[in-house]
């Protein structure tokens, strides 16, 4: 499925129908779902990458590496560190590469990422 054919079921739910006449209720229902799945179809075309880990020592720098590297370094990460009694580590980012991310915490926590990519042109 492409774009061109969502763009094609949205214009004929709204142009394919007699003057002063309201959208029909099935092809609206046919454009939602078509855009519906051409988003989940998108999705699972975008490689989204996440990585745990917990650190037992406070100062020291681990790495978060991804199960398959980037093709190269344009992607976007968010991390979350979290303390052994549950409240928000601070993460500090010492490098990016497209296999990992090294990172510093100053306390002992468990971080978790995720990764995507920025030109995700699936």
């Amino acid at each position: 499925m492409t774009y061109a054919d969502v763009l094609a079921v949205i214009k004929y739910a709204l142009s394919q129908r007699p003057s002063g006449q309201k959208v029909l209720v099935s092809s609206h229902e046919a454009a939602e779902i078509k855009i519906l799945d051409y988003i989940q179809q998108t999705i699972g075309l975008i490689p989204s990458l996440t990585e745990a880990q917990v650190t037992t020592v406070a100062d020291t720098q681990i790495q978060l590496i991804w199960p398959v590297p980037f093709p190269n370094s344009l992607y976007t990460f968010t991390i979350n560190g979290f303390s052994a009694q549950g409240g928000p580590a601070e993460v500090i980012l010492i490098n990016k590469n497209p296999g990992y991310l090294t990172i510093k915490t100053w306390v002992a926590a468990s971080v978790y990422a995720i990764a995507l990519p920025h030109n995700a042109n699936p």
